[in-house]
């Protein structure tokens, strides 16, 4: 069980990373362009949208699991 929650935990964690870092430089990009300010804009937005996608993530992801299993089956 322990190990199961903690690969949970990891995966969640490397899927809200990759995901908020890249929707969020995306849209920082858009916004600004890549001017000199652009890693700092994007750290920032990165910084407030990666606890919410973790967080998300966490809560979510077992349930849209058992519905695509659902789905699928």
């Amino acid at each position: 069980m322990k190990q199961k929650m903690l690969s949970h935990g990891v995966y969640c964690l490397m899927m809200s990373a990759t995901m908020t870092g890249c929707v969020s430089a995306t849209v920082t990009a858009v916004n600004l362009g890549f001017s000199s300010d652009f890693v700092k804009e994007w750290l920032y937005s990165w910084s407030i949208a990666f606890p919410v996608g973790f967080g998300l993530l966490l809560l979510l992801s077992p349930i849209f699991r058992r519905i695509v299993e659902s789905i699928i089956r």
